[in-house]
């Protein structure tokens, strides 16, 4: 017998399983399976579970993460990402460390051979790196293109900050202080620039009132609604 199931208070069952390569005890998490404790072949399986006990707290919290990211992509070899400045492909290799190098037309993310691309610490890795590359394409994009915006419909604002935000595009200050988020540069040029000019037209009207939403209508020809409604179409984040 290679492996032997148990319960564990607050997640259920819990297999713990013998491998012959193992040299010590990890935790495996997959989707939809239960989690995994591998042990090396000589060790007792009761050594697995005292383990999987004191991790407990450990596999609820990834447990947690591997459930929302499941509700996400999955980024893997068949499923790489695009910005509107790159694509990233991912690659499994012949090689010990992930690595990311440019390649035609963005980045090319290698892994180790044995990689697993459903493991929730694969998916964090790959995420931080992709927000990353959003905020070097952001910081080098967004800037110019508000002021451009800016000077031809005549707005004045003082400060722009661009961050990795979870819950909306942009926001402007009572200073006039615009944040536009990394993921702006997820979404189509024209999106975007509705965005930008949704909170320049907030260093107009501080609220959205009949005024604002009239002079953003205006400044898109009429098609505030339709856009709206196809950026509400995109999710904000990884």
């Amino acid at each position: 017998m290679n492996s032997k199931s148990y319960t564990l208070d607050g997640i259920g069952e819990v297999v713990v399983r013998k491998h012959h390569q193992a040299r010590r005890i990890t935790i495996k998490l997959r989707p939809g399976q239960p989690p995994r404790v591998v042990i090396p072949q000589l060790m007792a399986f009761e050594m697995g579970f005292r383990f999987a006990v004191e991790k407990r707290d450990w596999i609820v919290t990834h447990l947690k993460q591997i459930e929302t990211i499941t509700k996400s992509a999955i980024y893997d070899e068949d499923n790489g990402f695009s910005s509107r400045l790159h694509t990233v492909r991912f690659k499994r290799c012949n090689i010990w460390c992930v690595q990311a190098v440019r390649a035609e037309g963005g980045y090319e993310m290698r892994f180790p051979a044995d990689t697993d691309f459903t493991d929730s610490a694969v998916q964090q890795r790959i995420r931080l790196f992709l927000t990353e590359m959003l905020r070097a394409e952001a910081k080098a994009y967004l800037p110019d293109r508000v002021a451009q915006l800016a000077q031809h419909f005549g707005f004045k604002y003082n400060n722009l900050s661009v961050k990795n935000v979870h819950t909306r595009w942009g926001s402007c200050s009572a200073q006039n202080n615009i944040n536009l988020n990394v993921h702006l540069m997820r979404l189509p040029e024209y999106l975007s620039d509705f965005v930008i000019l949704h909170e320049l037209c907030h260093t107009v009207h501080k609220n959205h009132g009949t005024q604002f939403h009239a002079l953003l209508d205006k400044l898109v020809g009429g098609n505030e609604k339709k856009l709206d409604k196809e950026l509400n179409k995109y999710k904000i984040g990884l």
